[in-house]
């Protein structure tokens, strides 16, 4: 690959990164901070650079230029060796003796190690500078490129964050729903993902709800409610008792090793007579907002998988939408919306009735996630016309 074509690939995966002009991150200023205590150096930099700029993430003084054409810098050596490059004395070495961090800023010593992601192609460096003249032995080498190591980690990260919403949003369900209803959602994630699953799709003219919420937070959770979902829409043409029969000893196993039990609402509408059939497993967090009369929380039936008792069988229970009403779902964490005990749903089914919309009412739900609940929220709304 030419030097052209590594400084374009380098600036596409810098622009992946999304880094530059970021606020400063603790996650990056703690590799630095560690850096000048273990080698006693004034400046130490996280740096990445692109086709023609560096750009450091982690400036060392107030008011201090983080951007810079990449010719004029000692990491445009750096970045170009897989080992790291040492220069004790930087007036005495022809390649740094005329940068202006020696002829302007009095560096006299660099140590940088280059920083690699996506299969090893250096985006950037880990570098020490000092104003003196120094040596750096070969175990100074060693501790360099292992911190070197966890600075790529973290600049990882951004490329790991986006690629987990990418695949979350992919895994999102489709707005569609049997003529005279609407189904939406809205889902908050504590972190980065969710352990509540939620999807529906349209069966032989029925609509298939599936909500779920496994024990935990982030990628664990996440993990077992993405098998929860493969699971179920493998039996999507049955009856919800018997989807349940089918994947709950697998899925059972699966959250027993993993020290695990998630609470299941899984149904299916038929939309001509609006029966709901469900079946919940422990979950109990769904209200029936009537058009007219007062809202009914639907208790659930049975305990959560994983905790069930096994040969025990799992039984259905059924309400109906008549024109104007609405179905309201939500995990646990939705209690936190409100004062943590069931009437939060009573609540909810009255800001729905006051909503001027059901995107309306989502938006509500989501404002109030994000300022109030410690807990995945998910809230999905069904309602006929």
């Amino acid at each position: 690959m030419s030097t052209d074509d590594q400084a374009r690939v380098r600036s596409a995966l810098v622009a992946a990164l999304d880094v530059v002009d970021a606020a400063p991150s603790e996650r990056f200023e703690r590799i630095v901070r560690v850096a000048r205590e273990v080698f006693d150096v004034p400046l130490s930099y996280v740096n990445v650079l692109d086709d023609d700029l560096l750009h450091t993430l982690t400036p060392n003084v107030p008011d201090e230029i983080v951007s810079g054409p990449v010719g004029w810098s000692f990491c445009q050596l750096t970045v170009q060796q897989v080992e790291p490059t040492i220069v004790p004395d930087t007036t005495a070495d022809p390649r740094t003796a005329d940068l202006p961090g020696v002829t302007r800023r009095g560096i006299r010593f660099y140590a940088g190690v280059p920083l690699t992601i996506a299969g090893g192609e250096p985006v950037g460096t880990l570098c020490l500078m000092d104003t003196r003249p120094r040596a750096f032995s070969p175990q100074d080498a060693a501790a360099l490129i292992d911190l070197g190591h966890w600075a790529e980690r973290a600049l990882g990260q951004g490329l790991h964050h986006d690629r987990l919403l990418e695949v979350a949003t992919a895994l999102a369900p489709s707005t569609v729903a049997p003529a005279g209803y609407r189904i939406a959602a809205v889902t908050v994630p504590y972190g980065d993902l969710s352990g509540d699953l939620h999807d529906w799709s349209v069966v032989d003219g029925d609509l298939v709800l599936t909500l779920a919420d496994v024990m935990g937070k982030e990628q664990p959770a996440a993990l077992l409610a993405a098998g929860i979902r493969a699971a179920l829409r493998q039996h999507r043409t049955v009856a919800p008792v018997a989807a349940v029969a089918a994947v709950e000893p697998a899925l059972a196993e699966d959250l027993g090793r993993a020290s695990a039990f998630a609470t299941l609402f899984h149904a299916r509408l038929d939309p001509v007579s609006g029966v709901v059939e469900v079946v919940d497993a422990g979950h109990g967090l769904a209200v029936h907002v009537p058009a007219d009369g007062a809202p009914r929380v639907l208790r659930s039936r049975g305990l959560p998988l994983g905790l069930h008792p096994e040969g025990t069988p799992r039984h259905a229970s059924s309400t109906v939408l008549a024109p104007g009403d609405a179905l309201v779902v939500v995990s646990d964490g939705a209690l936190d919306l409100g004062d943590g005990t069931i009437d939060t749903l009573l609540d909810l089914a009255r800001t729905l009735r006051a909503a001027s919309g059901i995107d309306a009412f989502l938006e509500t739900v989501r404002l109030r996630a994000a300022e109030w609940a410690e807990d995945d929220v998910t809230v999905v709304v069904l309602g006929r016309a």
